[in-house]
């Protein structure tokens, strides 16, 4: 919610105009994922048999879309990244030119504009960008929603395969609980910023 980082190492939207409508809509995705992937995997399963396409094969797709959606998502949290550090060193440059303008006219400043005065232009800067959304905000905000949508349905196809395929009950829990297991260490290793 509000308060998170919006980007891996990224901008912490704390409120104002985009803050609190985009960390509801990030919840709201979670919420998405997981309520309606249960039901797009069935209907995904129906129609798979109507095409005569293997569960194998249903399963791969939506993982491949997963994967494509993963990188996709990637690219855009480089790019809002790489927006993020060009306004930080734009508003360090401006600071800059305007303590060397002050300093040039009143010499006696200059023990007084040091460096902090340009790494408080830069925070500000960067607080302003995180308080204004645009649509590259919205687009990543999308892929990172139909990601974790991607992801919650290839659980569900992957477990409603385990249950067709498994005879013994005790079978079935194991590999569900494997499969459980699987996703979360699968979840924290990309999380992980390097």
């Amino acid at each position: 919610m509000s308060g998170a980082p919006t980007t891996p190492g990224g901008t912490q939207v704390t409120g104002g105009v985009g803050g609190t409508t985009f960390g509801t809509l990030s919840s709201i995705g979670s919420d998405l994922s997981v309520s309606v992937s249960y039901n797009i995997a069935n209907e995904l399963l129906e129609a798979a048999h109507d095409e005569q396409l293997s569960e194998d094969e249903l399963i791969s797709l939506v993982l491949g879309f997963a994967i494509i959606f993963s990188a996709i998502q990637s690219r855009l949290h480089k790019a809002l990244g790489d927006r993020k550090a060009a306004v930080a060193r734009s508003a360090r440059e401006k600071a800059r030119g305007a303590v060397a303008k002050l300093v040039a006219v009143r010499p006696e400043l200059s023990g007084l504009l040091d460096e902090a005065f340009v790494r408080e232009a830069e925070r500000t800067a960067v607080e302003e960008l995180s308080n204004k959304r645009s649509s590259l905000d919205f687009l990543a905000l999308l892929v990172s929603i139909s990601q974790r949508i991607l992801v919650a349905i290839s659980i569900q196809l992957l477990a409603a395969s385990v249950k067709t395929q498994q005879p013994s009950r005790l079978v079935r829990t194991v590999s569900l609980v494997g499969l459980a297991i699987f996703f979360v260490f699968l979840e924290s290793l990309t999380g992980r910023n390097v």
